[in-house]
């Protein structure tokens, strides 16, 4: 009995669909190497932007303090991370003393939470889309009324976010 291979006889795929299933796997490893970089530069392209929408200052004369408010808003795709407030080009601590120290209050809680220890420490965080609104208490000593006061927030990506008030 003669042996007869089980192969002889079939034919192969034709080479229409032989082009059209190459095709197929090309489109689809391109559509996921594309979706691949585009989370890549995503990833890459993420940043800080912080917003002052309003700022104003009043004297609270009965303790003899400034009170600076400013409302501020993450606008960036990128968590913003406030880590030092200047006024007039000096940090905060340049303007303590013994006496009447400076203090910072996010005052979007009620009552106004005391955030200095935070500031100094770990900073004031601010995420995509989220909005604050700070107290900053000066004592008087340090300015007189009519004064322009430059507040620069710096942010921990070492961006500056300055902001002019006058003092009434």
């Amino acid at each position: 009995m003669p042996r007869r291979s089980v192969i002889r006889g079939e034919k192969a795929i034709s080479p229409v669909i032989a082009t059209v299933i190459i095709v197929a796997v090309a489109i689809v490893m391109s559509i996921a190497v594309a979706y691949w970089a585009l989370g890549l530069t995503g990833t890459f392209t993420r940043y800080e932007k912080l917003e002052i929408t309003s700022m104003y200052a009043d004297r609270n004369a009965t303790i003899g303090y400034w009170n600076i408010t400013a409302s501020l808003r993450s606008t960036g795709t990128a968590t913003a991370t406030i880590n030092m407030i200047l006024l007039n080009g000096k940090p905060l601590d340049a303007y303590n003393s013994t006496t009447s120290p400076v203090k910072v209050y996010d005052v979007t809680t009620s009552p106004p939470k005391d955030i200095t220890a935070d500031l100094l420490t770990r900073g004031i965080i601010l995420e995509p889309g989220a909005k604050t609104t700070l107290r900053i208490d000066v004592p008087d000593k340090f300015f007189d009324s009519g004064v322009s006061v430059e507040v620069v927030f710096v942010t921990a990506a070492g961006s500056n976010y300055p902001k002019v008030v006058v003092l009434p």
